[in-house]
């Protein structure tokens, strides 16, 4: 596998909210002084860089050292290390509330980076990547990556002619965003997809009485909105039905009307005429294409791609990843799919080639060294790895560099580099 990718790391990221002139403090919104803060350890003399420049004085991508801690959320900057500052003399700060973010104690991040105070600004003779968190100033691969989570409660569908899955105990609002994938695990217990969903509108439909005649409940909201043969909770007792119970719904005779039953395709459940306000709720999603079975009260396990970032690899295809947007930490494998056709616990990094050769996936990334995803590469890693066809490649986060080319190394002998230098997604 050669060297494994480096990791960026930081002893902490602090969030700047202001800096002042008068006392020379800067203000962060994380409290220093707390054991139980993530940035609890940083102290005096450790250095760090900011992402954004604030005021005058401090500058992005410049190093700086913290002089002096004065309470939970301030400190005093100085320009030099410590020991090149005898008198402690603080950097002198202007009045701003720009916030921006302060990478403290950063280590590995800049292995070959172009994008770090010991480089120039436009080190266009580098390459190598490194992983690490992508808050960490400098350059860090940029990874979309699919953790996959074990779904409360039991999903069921209605056809495989039909979009719609509900839930029973889900919580699909919160828990399916678009192009989430959902899969059922059946009685072998190997997860099995059922869809990508579209959108999770949740119907949510006032009722004004129920109707013993036909066993019909009356709604104020469009019934249509509603599923046949979905799981319905009511948040008031109506016409002898019971709050909080699972009933399904049965027939939707019109858009203000329609019954239930205790089981999917059940018969109707016998109705009382009751006036009364109750509302009719269905947890369900709607997937980009028909569900691919009929299930009904089924574990699941589920994903939502979200851009991520590389905290450790595990072996040539496999990283231990953490979303940005979510902050799980999951292992996943490299796929060689779009973003949205992720699997639960895959991930893609994505390579550009110079002169519109376009994009591709990457099969496996180290420390400079890359493979790259064929037309002949199977999609997913999994299970005991035999590495599938490959491209060769170098990895850099500069501009890629065509096979041949002469731009990049020693080639006093003669000797062109064989291989492309391809440009890594990075953030």
């Amino acid at each position: 596998m050669g060297r494994p990718l480096k990791i960026a790391k930081a002893q902490a990221i602090l969030t700047l909210t202001s800096t002042t002139a008068a006392t020379k403090l800067v203000t962060v919104t994380n409290d220093l002084l707390d054991p139980t803060d993530p940035s609890y350890g940083v102290t005096a003399g450790m250095p760090f860089v900011p992402a954004t420049t604030v005021g005058t004085n401090l500058v992005a991508g410049t190093t700086y050292w913290i002089l002096k801690i004065t309470g939970n959320s301030t400190f005093t900057v100085s320009a030099t290390q410590l020991s090149a500052n005898p008198t402690f003399t603080p950097l002198t700060l202007t009045n701003d509330t720009t916030d921006s973010q302060l990478s403290v104690g950063i280590v590995d991040a800049y292995f070959n980076n172009p994008n770090g105070p010991q480089w120039p600004a436009t080190n266009s003779n580098t390459y190598s990547v490194v992983g690490g968190n992508t808050a960490i100033f400098g350059k860090q691969v940029l990874a979309n990556v699919a953790i996959g989570q074990v779904g409360s409660g039991t999903i069921y569908s209605v056809s495989t002619s039909s979009t719609k899955v509900g839930g029973l105990g889900t919580d699909f609002a919160n828990t399916a965003a678009a192009s989430t994938v959902i899969q059922y695990v059946p009685a072998n217990g190997v997860p099995t997809t059922l869809g990508y969903v579209s959108s999770n509108a949740q119907p949510n439909i006032e009722i004004s009485n129920a109707t013993a005649t036909g066993n019909f409940l009356t709604t104020v909201g469009a019934a249509t909105s509603l599923t046949a043969n979905l799981p319905v909770i009511l948040s008031a007792d109506i016409g002898n039905l019971t709050a909080g119970t699972t009933y399904f719904v049965k027939t939707i005779a019109n858009a203000a009307a329609f019954s239930v039953s205790t089981t999917p395709g059940g018969a109707n459940v016998g109705l009382t005429d009751e006036d009364a306000t109750s509302y009719a709720t269905q947890d369900v999603v709607t997937l980009a294409t028909n569900a691919t079975a009929l299930i009904a009260n089924s574990a699941y396990v589920y994903a939502t791609p979200e851009a991520g970032f590389i905290v450790r690899q595990k072996g040539k295809q496999k990283y231990l990843v953490a979303g940005a947007t979510s902050g799980l930490i999951g292992a996943c494998y490299t796929a060689n799919v779009a973003n949205t056709a992720m699997l639960p616990n895959t991930m893609t990094i994505t390579a550009t080639y110079a002169g519109g050769g376009g994009t591709v996936k990457v099969q496996s990334l180290s420390d400079h060294t890359g493979e790259l995803f064929t037309a002949t590469s199977g999609p997913v890693a999994t299970g005991n790895i035999v590495l599938q066809n490959a491209n060769p490649a170098f990895a850099t986060f500069n501009a890629a560099i065509a096979a041949n080319s002469t731009q990049y190394g020693d080639f006093s002998y003669g000797n062109a580099q064989p291989y492309p230098i391809v440009t890594i997604g990075n953030a």
